[in-house]
């Protein structure tokens, strides 16, 4: 966790989620990605010189400045709270470059083995969910540089804690400004503190698996195999 999401907002939905943050974003709005996967280009917003927040495309599974090829990224598109204020690949990101990233909702694959079964949590009300993020950018040799993000996880709680043992880190609206200009000390209380998202979820089809497939049936509700 979190391995797969869906983006099939638009910017208005974003806008509309982030009071109190003046965003930057494209006039076009995102193209949906209802199977979005590691290393895929997707959106993020960082702070900007206005006090408010920019939206960029990166790439998921952050790169540090230090590393010797891309390789790295497979094993960094989540970023432990429990650590990341000290694992090297993420402690200068952690003080420096935090970011957001917007997203209609995510998969779980609870079980074991052949009878794991996909469910799609999105938010029960809000237009969007909100990931705690880190962001990077990393210059190849002989190459243009990259900016490369990773998501923030934690124990899950709540009703969450029965599908799966990690959650993302959620926002709510009147921490966002917080989390992108605060210290990392302020972040850390943030995270620790932050309230539950009123989310639900539902069993998918195991098409969500290949990273090939992609569309709104993805997300569209099948009977629970397990009950």
């Amino acid at each position: 966790m979190c391995g797969r999401y869906s983006n099939h907002y638009r910017w208005a939905d974003v806008h509309a989620f982030s009071t109190g943050l003046e965003l930057s974003t494209p006039a076009q709005d995102p193209e949906p990605a209802y199977n979005f996967a590691p290393t895929q280009i997707g959106w993020v917003l960082t702070a900007n010189d206005e006090g408010g927040g920019s939206a960029h495309a990166m790439r998921w599974g952050i790169i540090p400045a230090w590393a010797r090829d891309t390789r790295i990224a497979w094993n960094t598109i989540n970023a432990r709270i429990e650590t990341v204020a000290s694992k090297p690949a993420f402690r200068a990101a952690w003080r420096a470059r935090r970011c957001l990233v917007p997203a209609s909702g995510y998969y779980e694959w609870p079980g074991e083995g052949r009878a794991k079964q996909p469910f799609y949590i999105h938010p029960a009300r809000a237009p969007i969910l909100m990931f705690a993020g880190l962001w990077e950018r990393f210059t190849p040799a002989d190459a243009e540089a990259v900016e490369t993000y990773s998501i923030i996880t934690m124990d899950a709680a709540g009703p969450l804690a029965e599908l799966h043992d990690r959650m993302p880190l959620m926002l709510p609206a009147e921490l966002h400004q917080a989390w992108l200009y605060g210290s990392a000390d302020e972040a850390m209380n943030i995270a620790h503190a932050a309230p539950l998202p009123e989310v639900r979820w539902h069993a998918v089809g195991k098409a969500v698996g290949n990273v090939r497939n992609q569309g709104p049936t993805l997300i569209e509700p099948i009977a629970d195999p397990a009950r």
